[in-house]
This record gives structure tokens, sequence and C-alpha cells, in this order.
């Protein structure tokens, strides 16, 4: 929806369901069991152009151990196309720090679906330095 603040309103273009929704939900819910039950054996989870982290117990890994190093986080989405079982979102993702403070950023990621509530890709494309850059 557009509003004074952000006269842009979000881009949706869904064909069929929004599961791309559900998974940023369970994303955002900082419950691992949540977000590794959406993972097929064999996912795959890029993180920019960082070496590819395949499989759901190193993906599992990766995620617990991002994190421990956050309080917490949620997205906002800005954009979406879904078009069946591949999706690809904007948004802007807010991180709280442990301290309490919080950082947002912008965040695209591509995902494909392989089954109903699996995926077995996850590519983030972000910029972390402003969630761990020393508040002066």
């Amino acid at each position: 929806m557009a509003t004074e603040a952000n006269p842009i309103a979000p881009t949706v273009a869904i064909e069929g369901d929004d599961w791309a929704a559900d998974f940023f939900r369970s994303a955002d819910s900082f419950d691992i069991e949540q977000l590794v039950g959406w993972f097929a054996d064999d996912v795959e989870v890029r993180f920019g152009n960082q070496p590819a982290i395949t499989g759901k117990a190193d993906a599992r890994a990766a995620f617990e151990g991002f994190w421990g190093s956050i309080g917490g986080m949620r997205h906002s989405r800005e954009s979406v196309v879904s078009l069946g079982d591949m999706a690809a979102q904007a948004s802007i993702v807010t991180y709280t720090r442990h301290d309490g403070s919080d950082v947002s950023m912008p965040v695209s990621s591509h995902l494909r679906r392989v089954g109903p509530g699996k995926i077995d890709r996850l590519w983030i494309f972000i910029d972390m330095a402003p969630l761990f850059a020393v508040a002066v």
C-alpha cells in the first residue's frame, strides 16, 4: 500500500498460493524447527557470493550460528514475483541486535519449492555490513 512515507506501492505478482509469505513468517518466527521444516534434505542456501551451504544439517547449523549473533528479525515485503514453485522477494529486513537496537536493510531472496512446504533453494542477496558495524 502506498503511503506518504512510501509513495510506491509494493509489487505483487503471484500465480497460485502465496507460499513465500508462509516461508518468511516461519523465518521471522526465529524458531529453528519451523525454518528447517521448510528445507528439503538437499537444500542449497547461498548468502550472496559465499560458497553454497548444501544439505539440511549444514543449513541448520548456519542459521543457528547466524541467529546466535542477533536477537531477532522481521521481513517487510516490498515486492514478490511468484510463479508456481519459484519465488523472488525483495524485502526490508530489520534485525534486532543483542543490545536491543535495530538495523534495517534491503534484501532479495530467491526460493524454489519442491513440494508442499519444502524448498531446495534459498539464495539470499544482502550486504550484512550495516548489521555488524560499530555504532559511532
